[in-house]
């Protein structure tokens, strides 16, 4: 593979994109974080939020920041539907690539950086880049760096207390620090914003991987995440959502096995994690009666087709 100059990877047009929803002050600090940098890495900001404030708009104009577009809407896009709005306004206003973070992510242009070189390398080898995504290391695991994207199959976190040595291929990874490649969203893929809340970025990146799109981790770009979790005991970490989550991470896996080319093997799978999200939950969880209520009717209306946002929150 040729190796790409720096100013080689940074022709490419980058853009950051931010998800908002009632997180104000948060999105403010990424922002101001964002013009903090000397000759950032991305050429352009969009932040898409729902239900806005009208706080950030302000913010925006008082500060003079033309190179932010701020987009609100009337109605909650929900993570998914966000997700989709962002990748569309890149892919229109031009740009190669759409770097996605969350409120809660950070702005650290060095990662930019070197994601976008790395897609670049891999572009220029002749490979179809679908993403890339930083070298995740889990505080809340024992500093494990994730290999979880590494199988196809839904399992809840594979993980290893070794830092890879190479970049690995994966079938998708945390949409929070995404690099994603634009050509595919040109080409008609995006996320399904019908998700609403839950596994739209492992249903895209199925997608994208059934199109023919790679998705790689660069060990070289490593960041570290708290995600909620919870240690059990020393050896069981289980994750800590709110309850209404229940309902869509049971609900959007079936969607996603069912518009995607999933294996027998994978959709068995798919029973056998709701069986041990229902052990877990007898075992170790609160309001144990309402989130077996919840995963219960996410798994019918995930049989049944049904998308959009449900019946919680």
């Amino acid at each position: 593979m040729r190796n790409v100059r720096l100013d080689e990877a940074m022709s490419a047009r980058a853009a950051l994109v931010i998800s908002a929803f009632r997180a104000d002050e948060a999105i403010i600090r990424l922002l101001e974080a964002a013009h903090a940098v000397v000759d950032p890495p991305w050429s352009g900001i969009c932040v898409v939020d729902s239900l806005g404030s009208g706080h950030i708009a302000r913010h925006v104009k008082a500060r003079g920041w033309t190179d932010v577009v701020y987009r609100t809407h009337a109605v909650n896009l929900g993570s998914a539907g966000n997700l989709a709005e962002r990748l569309r306004w890149a892919a229109s206003e031009g740009f190669d690539y759409a770097y996605a973070i969350n409120h809660d992510g950070d702005v650290v242009s060095d990662v930019v950086r070197g994601l976008v070189a790395e897609a670049e390398r891999r572009r220029s080898a002749g490979g179809r880049v679908g993403a890339i995504y930083p070298l995740r290391r889990y505080v809340g695991r024992g500093s494990q760096y994730d290999l979880t994207g590494k199988t196809r199959l839904p399992v809840p976190f594979i993980g290893t207390a070794s830092r890879p040595a190479h970049s690995f291929r994966v079938f998708w990874a945390s949409s929070n620090g995404a690099l994603y490649s634009l050509g595919p969203v040109r080409a008609g893929l995006l996320p399904w914003a019908d998700f609403w809340m839950g596994w739209e970025d492992l249903a895209y990146g199925w997608l994208l991987d059934d199109h023919g799109y790679e998705q790689w981790v660069d060990a070289k770009v490593v960041i570290d995440d708290d995600y909620e979790t919870r240690a059990v005991t020393q050896r069981l970490v289980v994750t800590e959502k709110p309850v209404w989550y229940a309902y869509y991470q049971t609900r959007n896996l079936l969607l996603a096995s069912r518009r995607t080319k999933q294996s027998t093997v994978a959709r068995a799978l798919l029973l056998a994690r709701f069986a041990m999200e229902c052990g877990l939950t007898l075992a170790v969880r609160k309001d144990k009666t309402r989130r077996l209520q919840l995963l219960s009717q996410g798994v019918r209306d995930g049989l049944l087709d049904v998308s959009g946002k449900g019946p919680v929150p």
